[in-house]
């Protein structure tokens, strides 16, 4: 019997866990041509999201095309990556690929064989020009693909917050804003989970791109919509979650969507044909195991200091992380030193403040600290 739940990038095909509000008014934003900055923590399936969005608007005939800035290490990366997938877009269209090669002139597209995918597509410089003037460039031949696919376009950026790591990030944003703002027939969503860089880049009065698109947050999953969803996965499997049990997961990951898929999928690995409170329990611890190498490797990133305080935070949480008995409590130190961890891991999106709330922000993430600290 398949396995109902997902913890991978869901495909679009898949059944998704409400969204249809976000669906409706991200489908209303690209058919106006507004641009949105689509914000939320790791694992909230944004991308799935967007990618479902983009779906619906390719039947409508629009142009989606969607880039992935992770892992970018250069301007000329950039650009490189913008080109070819516009060029991926028009490809198996000969005269629109024909059209995007002279408005993409800078570049050439190379089609090679490949043996899983069948062709890859990359593309190579056509002149000696680099960094910013690439991107120019590149930017302005994209205006004119724009401007002559007249059905209209969408342009995903994800985890777009990681240009601020380039050296030259605040003039690439300056470039970037001084062509969009001239595509008319475009709608871009910017996406990203360091939700901090994101909001700096979009609302700070000196930045370019300020209040240039539509904030957009994606919040938890509502309560009773995503325990109706894990009773009907199940159901549609032939195997019967008590609705209790279905509840519990929910308020346990706190309606974060990844873990609405993540732990019943473990779950549903040992269980029989009903779910009981041992298979959740095992189920969770399951889940925990699978999931360590992903917290030790954030854990692996992080100063003794910041390790101290996601430690505390994840077993009290707390509006006053500097009064001197939650400081004595975790052994947190100077005030010096934990102000610049709590800066650090709120720009990294590990822990945030919610209604004067400072917490971890991924809740299994923290159950998983809390464990290591007991030793269980």
């Amino acid at each position: 019997m398949q396995n109902p739940f997902h913890f991978r990038e869901l495909p679009v095909e898949a059944p998704f866990c409400n969204r249809q509000v976000e669906i409706k008014e991200l489908l209303s934003h690209a058919s106006n041509a507004a641009n949105v900055v689509l914000f939320s923590p790791r694992r909230y399936g944004k991308t799935s999201l967007v990618k479902k969005v983009q779906q619906q608007l390719s039947k409508k005939k629009l142009a989606a095309i969607y880039m992935d800035f992770f892992g970018i290490d250069s301007v000329d990366d950039m650009s490189a990556r913008l080109a070819s997938r516009v060029f991926s877009f028009c490809h198996g269209n000969e005269p629109l690929f024909k059209k995007a090669i002279g408005f993409l002139s800078v570049w050439r597209p190379v089609l090679r064989p490949d043996p899983e995918y069948g062709i890859s597509l990359t593309v190579e410089p056509t002149a000696r020009k680099k960094g910013v003037e690439l991107l120019e460039d590149t930017l302005s031949g994209l205006g004119r693909f724009i401007k002559d696919y007249r059905r209209g376009c969408h342009i995903v950026f994800d985890e777009f917050q990681e240009i601020v790591e380039l050296r030259e990030s605040l003039q690439v944003e300056g470039i970037m804003r001084s062509h969009i703002q001239t595509h008319a027939n475009a709608s871009y969503f910017f996406v990203g989970s360091r939700r901090r860089i994101l909001n700096d880049i979009f609302n700070e009065k000196k930045r370019p791109f300020y209040r240039s698109a539509i904030n957009y947050p994606l919040p938890p999953l509502p309560s009773e919509e995503a325990a109706e969803f894990i009773l009907e996965q199940f159901r549609r499997s032939g195997k019967v979650c008590p609705q209790a049990i279905a509840t519990r997961i929910v308020e346990a990951v706190r309606g974060y969507p990844y873990y609405i898929q993540r732990i019943p999928y473990s779950v549903f690995e040992i269980s029989g044909k009903r779910i009981t409170e041992e298979d959740y329990t095992k189920g969770f611890r399951k889940a925990l195991e699978g999931e360590r190498p992903v917290y030790e490797a954030l854990l692996q990133s992080l100063s003794l200091q910041q390790i101290k305080i996601i430690s505390a935070l994840a077993d009290q949480v707390t509006e006053s992380p500097y009064s001197a008995e939650y400081m004595a409590r975790h052994g947190l130190g100077s005030v010096g030193g934990l102000q610049g961890a709590l800066k650090k891991l709120m720009e990294l999106d590990y822990i945030e403040q919610d209604r004067g709330v400072f917490q971890v922000v991924d809740p299994v993430f923290g159950i998983w600290l809390r464990h290591l600290k007991e030793g269980s």
